[in-house]
């Protein structure tokens, strides 16, 4: 709490009893490591997949990523401006399960936008999750992600801004595509299939490093984004997402459940992002950690704040239907799936309260 509410070591020993403020740097100096913080908060991202109500809400195989950005004012070298916010600010990106789950997040520069990163949340997570669709917002919605996630059998499934001003691609003039060759009727709309063929290979072993840890996904993912279409492994993983993202288009202009699963995909990470700004609250909401290590610390440590609210409301929602015969009382099960465990209404996040159970009525 003391990371992840952004109250710090300092402020937290004062308001806690029999816990010193050495005692708390010493844990945050020896035991809060970055494998700590990912394998616990697996285990409670396994625990809630578990429970036989998150099945109402997702199975666990689609997830989504959004940022919210955090004021970040301190004077450091790597800091930067964010117009959006108005203000110097960093930004944490959340990958959220389709059953509430966010299982995993990382702190991102606010120029750097997030199509480097949102592979991470898929290579690097430690749940049992088995994920295998991906919605993300426009942001992020870049031509070679389509190839890379299917390199590793996710779909990617973006919201994009003004879709119907993109191009869509053939594989070569011998299909008769009817009503959509107009909208092939363009200088480049020819997929260069023999040029993916020729780097194949060179993809091959790129990803697979990518897998095995030899590299991390977003470096190489920011450096292959900036590269053109004079190097021919840029191209080639360019024209092989563009064959996804033709599918991507024609599925979304034409199937309007898939687009309903995406928008509700979507808004779950949007009420992960209200839990976030409410849960780190200290300091006005402002960022006061300097360097990456704690930076990364703060993030996780809300990510796991947040599971472990997921886990308890929907603990709490198991122990009301339970109790309570609701069919006999008219209440459609399929409601079950409508009502989120991210409201915190009934969550007391700021001040001490002490509670009597004997005089508590429900």
């Amino acid at each position: 709490m003391a990371h992840g509410c952004n109250i710090g070591v300092f402020t937290m020993a004062k308001l806690v009893q029999n816990i010193s403020y050495t005692r708390i740097r010493s844990i945050t100096d020896w035991q809060i490591t970055e494998d700590a913080i990912r394998i616990s908060l697996s285990w409670v991202v396994n625990a809630i997949s578990k429970l036989e109500i998150s099945e109402k809400w997702g199975d666990g195989t689609t997830y989504s990523a959004d940022v919210h950005q955090k004021v970040f004012k301190e004077k450091v070298i790597t800091r930067h401006y964010s117009p959006r916010l108005g203000d110097y600010a960093l930004e944490f990106l959340t990958f959220v399960a389709d059953n509430y789950a966010p299982f995993y997040s990382k702190a991102i520069e606010c120029t750097d936008g997030e199509a480097p990163h949102v592979l991470d949340g898929h290579l690097y997570n430690d749940s049992d999750l088995m994920l295998s669709e991906f919605y993300t917002d426009t942001r992020a919605a870049a031509t070679i992600n389509f190839a890379a996630f299917a390199w590793y059998g996710i779909k990617y499934n973006p919201r994009i801004k003004g879709i119907h001003k993109h191009n869509i691609y053939k594989i070569n003039n011998k299909y008769d595509y009817k009503e959509l060759l107009p909208l092939l009727d363009f200088k480049g709309a020819n997929i260069n299939t023999k040029l993916i063929a020729n780097q194949w290979d060179n993809m091959a072993k790129l990803y697979a490093s990518i897998e095995s840890g030899k590299a991390t996904a977003s470096v190489v993912l920011r450096r292959l984004l900036s590269r053109d279409e004079s190097n021919d492994f840029y191209k080639a993983n360019l024209h092989l997402g563009r064959v996804f993202k033709t599918e991507h288009i024609l599925e979304h202009m034409s199937d309007a459940q898939a687009r309903l699963r995406k928008r509700r995909g979507l808004l779950k990470g949007e009420q992960i992002h209200q839990l976030a700004r409410d849960v780190n609250y200290a300091n006005r909401g402002k960022i006061t950690a300097r360097d990456d290590k704690a930076q990364h610390v703060v993030n996780s440590c809300l990510n796991l704040i947040m599971s472990c609210i997921v886990y308890w409301q929907a603990k709490e929602i198991t122990r009301v239907l339970d109790k309570y015969n609701y069919i006999e009382e008219g209440f459609d099960p399929k409601l079950i799936g409508h009502i989120s465990p991210i409201g915190w209404n009934n969550i007391i996040i700021y001040g001490e309260y002490l509670i009597n159970r004997n005089i508590v009525r429900i």
